[in-house]
């Protein structure tokens, strides 16, 4: 593989950090989540960033943290709103093998925990965030991989193979 990390994005609830987790012991690498790094850095949870500052100023924040990341032999977890930062993005994919884990709507609702705040207007419904990065993901992706039905087990092998298939 000629980049040095697996970035990993999708829909808050897609299952990122869970599968990062598990990718990155498979594989032998480190793994990183751009959420806790945002939550450690501010010192206060995610939630609190959008609903005292705002959505613009989380992106910014985000887009920030995203641009310091330095690394070599990650998985990185990142945030679903991540594919909103045209610079993070292209941060991202100069080191790294971007895999989209798509997953169908239908399982992103039932996965989002009622009240969940994450960087959207508060007139979007999920439904309407999907709808808008749902082209982005795809976009970004060097890989994708549909994850609706498949145990967690399932979805790293098929990363796996899909990214020996691209070497």
């Amino acid at each position: 593989m000629d980049k040095k990390n697996i970035v990993l994005v999708g829909m808050p609830s897609s299952g990122k950090s869970t599968i990062g987790r598990a990718l990155a012991e498979e594989l032998g690498l480190q793994f990183i989540d751009t959420d806790q790094i945002i939550m450690e850095k501010e010192k206060r949870p995610l939630r609190d960033i959008v609903e005292a500052d705002g959505t613009a100023a989380f992106l910014r924040i985000q887009e920030d943290a995203v641009r310091e990341l330095n690394l070599e032999g990650y998985v990185i977890a990142t945030g679903g709103s991540v594919i909103c930062g045209k610079t993070s993005m292209a941060h991202l994919k100069e080191n790294g093998l971007v895999v989209y884990l798509e997953t169908d709507f239908a399982d992103i609702e039932k996965r989002v925990a009622p009240g969940r705040r994450f960087a959207r207007n508060r007139e979007q419904s999920l439904f309407d965030v999907y709808r808008e990065r749902e082209p982005l993901y795809r976009a970004y992706a060097d890989v994708t991989v549909e994850c609706s039905g498949k145990t967690e087990e399932e979805v790293v092998r098929e990363i796996k193979n899909k990214m020996l298939s691209t070497t």
